[in-house]
């Protein structure tokens, strides 16, 4: 079985870097997971803290840029947008055929408040979890 690329992207990184970070619990075989941001690429401390609560270290993963040639040869794209706050990513009808939207609040843009926005990065930890493994129950078929 050929091997296949599922491609994470969000505006800063953040939500996707979780979502591949609960992506490399699946144990799918054959299947590579990368995630990058399509405004810059950077961590926020929260999602790392959030993420080590439930034993998944982000902290070795690099933040990516979005690349546009990985995108094309991705075999399905996972896009997280809050659609009430994040800027929209337009990309070519050729790649957005291959594109699956998760609606995924921003927890930057939703509070300015510390103790909010952490709380709020609890929230899209769990949000992105039961995500993951819904798409992973979807891998025993051809993607």
């Amino acid at each position: 079985m050929a091997n296949k690329t599922v491609y994470f992207i969000s505006s800063n990184h953040e939500r996707s870097l979780i979502a591949e970070g609960w992506a490399s619990r699946l144990n799918a075989k054959n299947i590579t997971f990368r995630s990058a941001g399509w405004e810059s690429a950077r961590v926020n401390s929260f999602s790392i803290e959030a993420m080590k609560e439930i034993c998944i270290d982000l902290s070795t993963i690099k933040p990516h840029h979005l690349n546009i040639e990985e995108l094309e040869n991705a075999d399905m794209i996972i896009l997280i947008q809050d659609f009430d706050k994040d800027e929209r990513i337009y990309l070519s009808p050729t790649i957005a055929k291959k594109i699956l939207n998760w609606n995924i609040i921003n927890p930057e843009k939703r509070s300015s408040n510390p103790s909010e926005t952490w709380l709020l990065f609890q929230e899209i930890c769990d949000d992105i979890a039961l995500r993951i493994r819904d798409l992973g129950k979807s891998f025993s078929s051809p993607l």
